[in-house]
């Protein structure tokens, strides 16, 4: 019994240590999210994160089923994946850059728009689960660190994948706690600057993975030629 207690306690710091350290290096839902929090405020950055973090959780599930063996044998599915993921995050990416060239109002005033309020949870979904790298990603931690909580009983494992989720909740928000403070000492006009950056680098993540899953086509059809 005694044991099994320090199983799971390992499994609880494991877990959330592995899950801050693995969320620093933001992917297109982090980037998004800290876009959102800079422009409407930290709460809805906050909701695009757990809309991620839904997605990943999501992923969890479906690899201890097997489901996502598919992506990785079957490359048509993977193709389909990252031109999927390349057209939804250049579309976020451009609605962005829209808005912030069209937009001439006050904070204040857009957050009283209720189409800017809506759906930063499921932006954060999709953002997330459109992504064949979160998939590769959970498919490749699985296959290594999860596996020796898998084989550490029930338990263990499902302590260690919440406590994983809630580390990387930590770090994201953490990140976007950070960049609302770092706004405050920033005159309006950096601030803006940073946030279209954020928007561009967002539509430009969607053309890389476009493009790369016309080059997985390709390399795939020419194999079979």
């Amino acid at each position: 019994m005694a044991i099994h207690v320090i199983l799971i306690i390992r499994a609880l710091y494991t877990g959330l240590f592995t899950g801050i350290v693995i969320a620093i290096p933001m992917g297109p839902a982090g980037f998004e999210s800290v876009r959102w929090t800079l422009l409407y405020g930290l709460k809805q950055g906050i909701l695009v994160v757990i809309g991620a973090l839904i997605a990943d959780s999501v992923d969890v599930m479906l690899i201890n089923f097997g489901l996502l063996d598919l992506i990785e044998t079957n490359k048509l599915l993977e193709v389909f994946f990252w031109l999927l993921s390349g057209v939804i995050i250049f579309f976020v990416g451009s609605r962005a850059v829209k808005s912030l060239k069209e937009s001439t109002e006050t904070q204040e005033q857009i957050l009283e728009k209720k189409e800017i309020k809506s759906k930063p949870l499921l932006t954060g979904f999709i953002i997330n689960f459109s992504n064949p790298m979160t998939h590769f990603f959970w498919l490749t931690l699985s296959s290594t660190v999860i596996r020796v909580w898998r084989s550490a009983g029930r338990l263990p494992y499902f302590v260690y994948a919440v406590s994983l989720l809630v580390g990387m909740f930590i770090s994201l928000f953490a990140i976007n706690y950070l960049s609302t403070k770092g706004k405050k000492f920033k005159v309006p006009k950096l601030s803006g600057k940073f946030t279209s950056i954020l928007s561009y680098g967002i539509s430009a993540l969607g053309i890389g993975f476009f493009s790369y899953g016309i080059y997985v086509l390709y390399v795939y059809i020419t194999k079979r030629v």
